[in-house]
């Protein structure tokens, strides 16, 4: 089963980054909503990385192989 590269947008971050600021009661029932949202739209949760599959890293730096 593969998994698609899924990475944090600009705009998000960037909304993510106001939110420091406000009292944390705010920010908690804005962080969820933020969260629930995202992980409806994306599927992915928003603080995983993207991943890359093994045959890509291989693939693509080819001084970088190793066998075995």
């Amino acid at each position: 089963m593969s998994k698609s590269n899924k990475i944090l947008t600009p705009e998000y971050l960037d909304w993510h980054a106001k939110l420091t600021g406000l009292p944390s009661v705010l920010t908690d029932k804005i962080r969820s909503n933020l969260y629930k949202k995202y992980k409806k739209e994306t599927g992915c949760e928003p603080w995983q990385l993207s991943e890359v599959h093994k045959s890509e890293v291989i693939n693509s730096k080819p001084e970088n192989k190793v066998s075995y």
